[in-house]
């Protein structure tokens, strides 16, 4: 299934794909949790080893976590879209 066709078709609305997403006209990121965010914008559900080093994430959805980080906005992250943070935050 493609993920913008289900979306549109969920929510009924015109939905866009992250990787056109401009950071400036957002004040914050909110990635809702589920297995959606596990099977669509990352790897964790087929990681092997449960090493979150080698879980890929979808690149417009690294980018705008990046971007957001980088911008100093706020970033939600609730249930296993948690996962994305860890891979994609360096700890201080």
């Amino acid at each position: 299934r493609n993920v913008l066709i289900e979306s549109a078709r969920i929510s009924r609305a015109a939905v866009q794909d992250v990787a056109e997403l401009n950071v400036a006209k957002y004040d914050a990121l909110i990635i809702p949790g589920g297995t959606g965010v596990a099977k669509n914008l990352c790897g964790f559900a087929s990681l092997k080893g449960g090493n979150i080093k080698d879980m890929s994430v979808e690149p417009g959805v690294a980018k705008a976590i990046t971007a957001f980080r980088a911008a100093n906005k706020p970033i939600g992250l609730s249930g296993i879209s948690a996962v994305l943070a860890a891979k994609l935050i360096p700890s201080e």
